[in-house]
Parts: C-alpha cells; sequence; structure tokens
C-alpha cells in the first residue's frame, strides 16, 4: 500500500496506538499530521523519529473536542489531509453510580464529539474541493459488548459506530468513504503489571491466543485507507484475536 502524495491527519498520534498508525502512514509514503493535545514533547520526539526514518511529519496541537480549536487547526494546515484517521480518546474507568454529568460529558466530548469535529471539518473541505476522501475512526469492542465501569466510553464508542455508518452513507456520493476500526485489548507497555489476571486470562479465552499488538491496528487503518478498500464504505473492522466469538464457558 503506497501513500506517496497524501497527507494523513492522525488524532492522539503523541503516544499509544496512534503513534503506531502514524509511524506506518509515514513509512508508506504518506506526509503524517501528528495531531496531539498536551503532550507535545512526545509529538516532537515521534516526528523527530518519523524524520530520521526518512519520512515526513508536521506537528498540530490543539483540543480535538473544542470546535473552535478543531476549525483553527484545520485552516492552518499547510496540506489538507486526504485521510483523516480520528484515534483520540480517553478510557477512565469510575463505578456507574458514581460517574457525574461532567464526567460523563468529558468522556463523550474526547472520545465522540472529536470524531464528530474532525471529520465535519474534513469533509468541508473536501467537497469544497470537489476531492476524495478517507475516514478511518477508531472505536473498541466495547461499543457492541458490556463492560464494567466503563458505560460512559461504551456508549461513546457505539456512538461512533453510529457516526461512521451515517456519514458513510450521506457523502458516499462525493467519494468519500467512512470506515471504524475496532480494537480488542491491545498490548501496551506495563500491561503485563496493570492487569496481569486480565491478560492471561485474555490469552487464554481468545481463539488466537495472544493480544493485539498496536501495529494490528495501523495495518488495518492502512487497509481501509487505500485503494485496495475501495468499495468498502459504512463498516466496522474488528480486531481483536478473536475473542468476539470466544465461547463463553
Amino acid at each position: 500500500m503506497d501513500f506517496t502524495g497524501k497527507t494523513v491527519l492522525v488524532t492522539g498520534a503523541s503516544g499509544g496506538i496512534g503513534a503506531h498508525i502514524a509511524e506506518a502512514f509515514a513509512a508508506a509514503g504518506a506526509e503524517v499530521i501528528l495531531g496531539y493535545g498536551s503532550n507535545a514533547k512526545a509529538a516532537e520526539t515521534l516526528q523527530s523519529k518519523i524524520i530520521k526514518s526518512g519520512g515526513r511529519a508536521d506537528l498540530s496541537g490543539f483540543d480535538v473536542a473544542d470546535e473552535l480549536q478543531v476549525c483553527e487547526a484545520f485552516a492552518a494546515m499547510r496540506s489538507p489531509p486526504d485521510i483523516l484517521i480520528n484515534n483520540a480518546g480517553a478510557f477512565p474507568m469510575a463505578d456507574t453510580l458514581q460517574t457525574s454529568a461532567d464526567d460523563w460529558d468529558k468522556v463523550q466530548a474526547i472520545n465522540l464529539r472529536s470524531a464528530f469535529l474532525c471529520s465535519r471539518e474534513a469533509i468541508k473541505i473536501w467537497t469544497a474541493n470537489t476531492c476524495v476522501g478517507a475516514i478511518v475512526n477508531i472505536a473498541s469492542i466495547s461499543a457492541s459488548i458490556s463492560s464494567e465501569q466503563i458505560v460512559h466510553y461504551c456508549a461513546a464508542k457505539a456512538g461512533m459506530l453510529a457516526l461512521s455508518r451515517n456519514l458513510a452513507a450521506e457523502f458516499g456520493a462525493s467519494g468519500i468513504r467512512v470506515n471504524t476500526v475496532s480494537p480488542g485489548l491491545v498490548w501496551r507497555e506495563s500491561l503485563d503489571d496493570d492487569w496481569p489476571d486480565g491478560v492471561q486470562k485474555w490469552k487464554k479465552v481468545s481463539p488466537l491466543r495472544k493480544l493485539v499488538q498496536p501495529q494490528d491496528i495501523a495495518n488495518a487503518c492502512l487497509f481501509l485507507a487505500s485503494e485496495n478498500a475501495a468499495a468498502i464504505t459504512g463498516i466496522e473492522l474488528t480486531v481483536d484475536a478473536g475473542i468476539s466469538v470466544a465461547y463463553p464457558f
């Protein structure tokens, strides 16, 4: 998959899955815009890493949940994105009955409002210039299954699936494709120490007997954003090592 000549905006690119996605697109020839919130140092480090590897990367710091900042960020971009990866999100855990309305709103804002705002601005640019474009939203298998202590997160990710389907239907005639990647449990540093019992249970229950790797999510984004997926829009691509089809007993 060759993305030479394409510009890709990845939100939440300063670390975790977002950083891997950004690196994957840069390695495939794209000019990557690293969207970040408060972690400018990590974003700068990633930019340097990509450039030293022969890639191209710009920085764009803004609050993805703030409408004015999103609009200003898109207007200031030297090269408007051809591809948008809505990856920014947060995963705070809280008991449902202890979750305040403010807590709920914050989680909806970072996980769902952000995807709407960034998608809206990208689509405005594409339709105004009669351009085609591709959006990949990073949701979660939590959008479709129940999980303890993250009711606000589950609801936000379910909303992202609906957002993707509706944008795909509304703007498909303009050549704009919108799809979703729903990760399962993705490996990260310290995960084995933070949740040893959960990791071992996941590996035992998942049909592939392993965790999802960040590169697995990046590969799914590369595919859905590429011409190999030219006839694919409005879908959810689940990347979870098979946990969604595992026997519950």
